[in-house]
């Protein structure tokens, strides 16, 4: 028998080193990074107080984007803005548009601002600042250009205009209304009578 017992005894020690190799190998070992999932609309970053500064070709600021927060999607590869700012600085007259909410396509070429959109253009050339608020707009930041698919209140002064959609171009200077356009216009200057 003793010949036996020691004959199982270096297998015993063997499995117990084995165990023991397995048990420190799990326990030393750091969790895996998770890998994103791209197949879920699920966040990769965020990030908050953000301002970002766009220029153009000369060097000059075109635009500042300031946003309270911001979240990136691996999917789509989309962000979205909690209560973004964009004010248009390299134009004669300052534009400034906020909204509470914002998604950022890919390529940050198209933003839609959702929930209570404002813009307001500074007064200028004798005319007295003017406004515009909707609920959702498109805006194409590169291009200056925007369009609002649900109705939009535009003031300036004390003229009020109202419209069910509206496409504007502020490179031209161009605002194009459709659908329902009701207003009362006021003139800065009164007209002379002949």
């Amino acid at each position: 028998m003793n010949g036996r017992g020691h004959s199982f005894f270096p297998i015993v020690v063997l499995t117990l080193l084995a165990g023991v190799s397995v048990w420190l190998d799990r326990v030393t070992q750091q969790e895996p990074t998770a890998k994103t999932d791209k197949t879920r609309h699920e966040t990769d970053f965020t990030a908050s107080n953000l301002t970002l500064r766009r220029f153009d070709l000369t060097g000059k600021i075109q635009y500042v984007l300031i946003a309270d927060s911001m979240a990136h999607f691996a999917d789509d590869e989309s962000t979205e803005l909690v209560h973004p700012r964009l004010n248009y600085t390299n134009r004669p007259v300052p534009v400034w548009i906020e909204s509470n909410l914002a998604k950022v396509s890919k390529d940050g070429e198209v933003v839609v601002l959702t929930d209570k959109v404002f813009l307001r253009r500074a007064a200028h050339d004798d005319k007295p600042e003017s406004t515009l608020r909707t609920e959702a707009m498109t805006i194409w930041p590169d291009d200056e250009k925007m369009r609002a698919d649900q109705p939009v209140t535009l003031t300036q002064g004390k003229t009020v205009i109202t419209a069910e959609r509206m496409d504007s171009d502020n490179i031209v200077g161009e605002v194009h209304l459709q659908g329902h356009v009701r207003g009362t216009l006021y003139r800065n200057t009164p007209t002379p009578k002949p």
